[in-house]
């Protein structure tokens, strides 16, 4: 959570500033081993961040691993339509199929 704090707060500096790429991304190994109350936490933060300072957070994260909500985090507003699954044999990414 140490380095989810420092790119937020690289992200709001240089978004201020008008400098950077204008978008912080995050892996699922950044929440590996946290509390799903603190994940759940950080993700709304990141949203709220993201909306004032008017930059991109974009994370990506197994959906087996999104946290539960409380009603007053519309989360499913925050996921982009396009979603990544194995279910069938058009699934995997860029053709290639994970065990």
């Amino acid at each position: 959570m140490q380095v989810l704090c420092f790119d937020f707060t690289i992200a709001t500096i240089l978004s201020e500033r008008g400098m950077g790429p204008g978008f912080l991304v995050h892996d699922s190994h950044m929440f590996d081993g946290v509390d799903p109350r603190q994940t759940s936490s950080a993700l709304i933060l990141g949203a709220e961040l993201s909306r004032e300072y008017g930059f991109q957070y974009i994370v990506t994260i197994n959906s087996s691993d999104i946290p539960a909500f409380d009603d007053a985090f519309d989360f499913d507003s925050h996921v982009n339509s396009v979603r990544l699954n194995d279910d069938t044999e058009m699934g995997g990414l860029f053709g290639f199929r994970f065990a």
